[in-house]
């Protein structure tokens, strides 16, 4: 399936707990198009690849990325790529790393290495393989004076290892988003989009893009200069209880208000 020409994608892990079978599935890309969206994340079913690209198809939307685990990432690739072959999809990205590949100088190395060789396997056939990053990636790691996120990025292979930033996450971290937009600069297909608002006496919560405290204009201005394709849109837990379909519309329309195709 061509790509579409708008850049805006909704991670399905936001709707998760509406994509376990594939009836729930048809039923959720139904109200994913009348939002407007024309391309998705796969992320969060657990349904075979012929069975999502079955309802992709039939609901004429794209699959600009996946997520995947480490032990996909260790394993065998033939699979992986089979799958993302099958749904058309040309960059993947790790959702997130257990703990002993980000506590250490040796399970960062480590990750590297899985990073790198299955990097270059999915590379020879098109796919791109990128890191997508939470808060925990900016503590500082022991034995240096780096933190976990710069270490990985420095020392692993650019053409084999992409960036999957994730803006929320950069500024629950403590760092600037825009800062780091340019800091991966080109290594970057795919950003994920949510906001960040802090409510009821300080707590740090997700909600909808344009309603919390990032500086949208700034961002998406950073991604246009960097060429970032695909902005996922993705929040991991309700806001207020608000219903999830209400605010995967919310940020799509406060997206194309501010100017994203």
């Amino acid at each position: 399936m061509k790509a579409p020409d708008s850049q805006i994608a909704v991670t399905l892990y936001n709707l998760r707990d509406f994509c376990q079978t594939e009836s729930d599935l048809d039923k959720t890309l139904d109200k994913v198009c009348e939002i407007g969206y024309q391309a998705v994340q796969v992320s969060g079913t657990p349904l075979a690849a012929d069975v999502i690209k079955r309802q992709l198809d039939r609901h004429n939307l794209f699959c600009c990325a996946t997520h995947e685990g480490i032990d996909t990432l260790k394993g065998d690739a033939a699979p992986l790529i089979d799958r993302l072959q099958t749904l058309e999809c040309d960059f993947t990205a790790l959702g997130a790393p257990p703990e002993e590949y980000r506590s250490s100088v040796e399970g960062v190395n480590e990750l590297i290495r899985i990073f790198e060789t299955m990097g270059a396997k999915l590379l020879e056939k098109g796919i791109r393989l990128g890191y997508h990053n939470h808060h925990f990636e900016f503590e500082r790691l022991p034995g240096t004076r780096e933190i976990v996120l710069d270490y990985f990025y420095r020392n692993s292979n650019p053409d084999l290892v992409a960036a999957e930033i994730d803006v929320h996450w950069v500024t629950r971290g403590g760092q600037n988003p825009v800062n780091w937009i340019h800091k991966v600069g080109k290594r970057m297909p795919v950003i994920h989009f949510k906001d960040f608002a802090i409510i009821d006496g300080g707590t740090p919560v997700f909600c909808e893009i344009g309603e919390g405290n990032l500086d949208w204009p700034a961002i998406i201005q950073a991604c246009r200069e960097e060429g970032v394709r695909w902005y996922s849109i993705e929040q991991d837990a309700l806001f207020r209880d608000r219903d999830i379909f209400e605010s995967i519309k919310i940020s799509f329309d406060n997206l194309k208000a501010m100017g994203v195709k």
